[in-house]
């Protein structure tokens, strides 16, 4: 009857689908949609940064601020060294600082022997005076101003030395470099700590999610492609992550045939766990 009509069976199709390999899509749905490229490969979960710290200078750990599993800030003090001197030394240079006493009665003396001046001056111009006598007073009156802006000098000094006494005790403290969970504490308080790691710490938001690719597979996984994780951990069987691809390695490992894959997991609520095997699949989009 079809053929009889002159009706091709392809007119029947809807003008709104269309069909790629098995896969049939309403038009518009086929743009956004994405396609697995390369599926089930093996994967680790780790934390994007891990650091091991240690102190800036040698000397007793006085005390340990954190334990592990904890979760700290950037810039939380993690641990500090005993630091009295550097504490009386600050002390010193704050009390240095706020000074100006000395700047005062310079600037005293500065003023008096402006004033002198202006009468000394006066009195040389009605001949009451010698130029000797002028010359003498106008020296004076500059000495008392260069030693004014002496006393300034040194008040700029001080606030520096106070810097300066700030950034020695700083050294002294273990700080946090980035948001992260303590994951070791390696030393205890009164221990001596010179090159070692006092504390360890990670960074878990984003994860880092690792892959061995194979070489057969280079040019299919691209950068900015998105990559389907599946975690094998109790709790999350049925749970799917989406990760970004960051980082193509650009040197394979010639032994394995393979080369490196990075992707970057999102984890805000910090309830993906790392340190986990997983399965993953690339999608084009």
């Amino acid at each position: 009857m079809l053929n009889k009509l002159n009706i091709s069976p392809l007119s029947l199709i809807p003008p709104a689908i269309f069909i790629l390999g098995a896969l049939t899509l309403p038009w518009g749905a086929g743009a956004s949609a994405s396609r697995v490229v390369l599926s089930d490969v093996d994967c680790v979960v780790q934390p994007s940064r891990l650091a091991s710290l240690g102190s800036a200078v040698p000397g007793v750990l006085a005390k340990l601020h954190v334990n592990r599993a904890d979760y700290v800030s950037a810039g939380t003090v993690l641990a500090e060294l005993e630091s009295e001197v550097e504490r009386a030394s600050l002390q010193l240079a704050n009390r240095l600082a706020s000074l100006n006493s000395a700047t005062r009665l310079r600037q005293l003396n500065a003023d008096f022997g402006s004033r002198t001046l202006q009468r000394n001056q006066s009195l040389f111009q009605k001949a009451s005076i010698s130029k000797q006598t002028l010359d003498q007073v106008e020296t004076e009156a500059m000495i008392a101003q260069m030693q004014v802006q002496q006393e300034r000098e040194n008040s700029e000094v001080a606030a520096i030395e106070v810097a300066r006494a700030k950034a020695v005790l700083k050294r002294r403290s273990i700080h946090a470099p980035f948001d992260g969970a303590i994951t070791e504490t390696y030393r205890t308080e009164g221990e001596y700590v010179a090159d070692d790691a006092v504390v360890q710490i990670a960074a878990l938001d984003p994860l880092h999610v690792e892959v061995i690719v194979p070489l057969t597979q280079l040019g299919v996984v691209e950068s900015g492609m998105r990559g389907e994780v599946s975690i094998e951990v109790p709790g999350f069987e049925d749970q799917t992550f989406n990760a970004t691809v960051r980082r193509i390695d650009p040197v394979a490992d010639a032994a394995s045939a393979t080369y490196g894959v990075l992707l970057e997991l999102p984890n805000p609520d910090l309830t993906i766990p790392s340190g986990v095997r997983c399965q993953l699949d690339f999608h084009t989009k």
